[in-house]
């Protein structure tokens, strides 16, 4: 029977905005309750708000020290802030209180990013000692103890590690290359973070406006900070629509549409977009396109944006007269915010790409052709957005960041971006996904699922073969360019539909 804890993570995952309020009050009248406290931290974890949940997982774990789970979302907030330090320090003495493999496998990344590749390779090398095969650790400490010792200049050693971690795969490619993309995203660069804020991101996509790369996005604006500049922007556009969005919203939660610039002006912590009211219609109804761009070397750069990609479309057909523009299910294209809604058609086949709210980018493209545009231009103008987001990503400082940090301490970095195509078939970027939801209909999972094998095998490349005569093994192990050229040349063999930006 579900619980009361239970309904309140509901309540987080459809609408954090009612539930915030909820949990400060819960929190106050129960000061001493570990799970208030808990849920509290979740709800700001779920809008991307590492900081204040590490403080209040922190409450939770003063109030309950032997809570072993508390410590562990403490490590990761640590971790997603970039104190690796502290993170390092509280996955230690979280081992401390009760041996955790969880702790002991972050533990072994940290010490290689913070620089210290021989206790990395020690915590890895003892950790892998006491997992057994199915353990959902293993995966992870395999291919951390392979990036380590390349890093050490230990090549050889890494292969033969890389070799069982290949070898767990292939008996269970999806399940291996879906827990280590999971974890991947949480362990990524900080500074990606804020691309995932829409208030972030809308000033990062600000910098970029007198540059010729610039991606192609609305016209945004902060509240309060902007209210004058969009009060200018409404009155120089008599009638344009406008749409204002939760600064770290996700889902589609608390969205409004209006044309009363004045009205949304007066509204805080918010995102202000000009609304693109000419979308691009399928049979009536408004959609957009989740892309997944992958860098995987920061030198030599190298990036990639996979060829295939998800639609999502509205229920309801699309209307923008005033007195349809508070229909979220016309307007909204977050498949998720209309469970329940009796137009929305889902299918349950894979192989059925263009039915229903949820289709592939294949036939979302073969219907834009069948209409007669021209889809090679498109999708050559959906690769510049995703290169204009990069080009403005590396503008931002974090690929510089990162390559403080030993090299291979930082996995592949997928990332999602949304798209909306207009009338004229022009491509808009209006969010960016730091962590892309991998889940959902059979497509999805279709598609997903190819996805992530093929980043697992990309990543998986040997420096040796055993074909290699003896010398050419002994020149390989002391030259570090040529092993990075052939962890090149393996990453571009299989890298199947991810295409090179």
């Amino acid at each position: 029977m579900p619980t009361l804890i239970d309904d309140l993570r509901q309540i987080i995952e459809r609408d954090q905005w009612a539930a915030r309020p909820l949990l400060h009050d819960l929190v106050e009248r129960l000061p001493k309750s570990v799970d208030a406290r808990a849920l509290l931290a979740q709800s700001y974890l779920r809008s991307l708000e590492a900081r204040p949940a590490l403080e209040h997982y922190r409450i939770a774990r003063d109030l309950e020290p032997k809570n072993v789970a508390i410590p562990l979302q403490m490590g990761l907030c640590a971790t997603a802030l970039g104190d690796y330090e502290e993170a390092l320090t509280i996955f230690r003495d979280a081992n401390a209180v009760a041996a955790n493999e969880h702790a002991l496998c972050m533990s072994g990344l940290l010490l290689h990013r913070l620089g210290r590749a021989g206790e990395a390779i020690k915590t890895y090398s003892d950790l892998i000692g006491k997992l057994k095969r199915d353990n959902v650790e293993l995966p992870h400490a395999l291919r951390g103890l392979a990036m380590a010792l390349r890093d050490a200049g230990m090549p050889l050693a890494a292969d033969r590690i890389l070799t069982e971690l290949v070898s767990l795969y292939r008996l269970d490619p999806l399940r291996i290359a879906g827990l280590i993309a999971e974890r991947d995203n949480s362990i990524d660069h900080p500074g990606w973070t804020n691309f995932a804020s829409k208030s972030e991101l809308a000033l990062a996509l600000r910098r970029t406006l007198d540059k010729p790369w610039a991606p192609r996005f609305p016209a945004t604006f902060l509240m309060p900070e902007d209210r004058d500049a969009l009060l200018a922007h409404a009155a120089a556009e008599p009638g344009a629509l406008y749409i204002a969005k939760p600064q770290r919203g996700t889902g589609g939660q608390n969205m409004t549409i209006s044309r009363d610039a004045r009205a949304l002006s007066e509204r805080a912590d918010v995102v202000v977009q000009r609304y693109i009211d000419r979308p691009y219609l399928i049979d009536g109804r408004k959609g957009h396109v989740r892309l997944h761009g992958l860098v995987t070397s920061l030198d030599p750069f190298r990036a990639y944006l996979h060829a295939e990609g998800i639609v999502r479309f509205a229920p309801q057909p699309y209307d923008s007269s005033d007195s349809a523009l508070a229909d979220v299910h016309a307007h909204i294209t977050n498949t998720a915010l209309h469970q329940g809604h009796p137009n929305l058609v889902v299918s349950q086949k894979a192989e059925e790409e263009n039915v229903g709210a949820v289709w592939s980018l294949s036939a979302y493209l073969d219907r834009l052709k069948a209409d007669g545009v021209d889809v090679v231009a498109l999708r050559e103008e959906l690769k510049g957005q995703a290169r204009g987001f990069l080009r403005m990503v590396h503008a931002e400082g974090v690929f510089g960041a990162q390559a403080k940090f030993p090299r291979r301490s930082f996995p592949a970095k997928l990332f999602g971006l949304d798209v909306l195509i207009d009338a004229d078939a022009k491509p808009w970027l209006i969010e960016a996904q730091r962590k892309p939801a991998m889940s959902g209909s059979p497509l999805v999972q279709k598609i997903a699922g190819k996805g992530l094998t093929t980043i697992f095998e990309m990543g998986a490349g040997f420096i040796f073969d055993d074909s290699m005569p003896a010398e050419r093994i002994a020149s390989l192990a002391k030259d570090h360019a040529a092993q990075i050229q052939r962890e090149q040349e393996h990453e571009a063999a299989f890298r199947g539909q991810f295409e090179p930006l």
